[in-house]
């Protein structure tokens, strides 16, 4: 319970320090996620090298994924949000003032065959 409040807390204030930011670079460690990402159930989600993301969430609400990938504002097209890494195990995406919403990495971008994927919240996403 208490590291359930901890995170809470962690999370919390990260959502309160993003809302002041202004987007920042993608590191190199992190290149891997740059490019357009897209789910069999239709999330998409387009990681700039700016720090920019664009994510266009077509996922019906009867989806099993809807709830691992909704990220709670528009309800198909948010444009221009704030996107970074909060270390190796979490991608936040951002709408300052207005909502935050962090995804577990499960795995790092793979190659499968000769396609590149990474898996976010438990949903295989495909580099387009």
């Amino acid at each position: 319970m208490a590291s359930l409040l901890i995170i809470l807390s962690i999370l919390f204030v990260s959502q309160m320090c993003i809302s002041c930011q202004r987007p920042q670079p993608i590191p190199a460690s992190k290149e891997a996620f740059l490019g357009l990402w897209r789910s069999k159930s239709g999330f998409e989600i387009n990681i700039e090298p700016s720090g920019i993301a664009n994510v266009i969430q077509i996922v019906s609400h009867e989806n099993e994924d809807f709830l691992k990938l909704d990220i709670g504002i528009t309800p198909e097209y948010a444009k221009e949000m704030l996107v970074g890494f909060d270390g190796d195990s979490v991608l936040w995406v951002s709408k300052p003032t207005v909502r935050y919403k962090a995804f577990r990495i499960d795995r790092y971008p793979f190659l499968d065959g000769d396609t590149s994927k990474f898996i976010l919240n438990g949903v295989v996403l495909i580099k387009q």
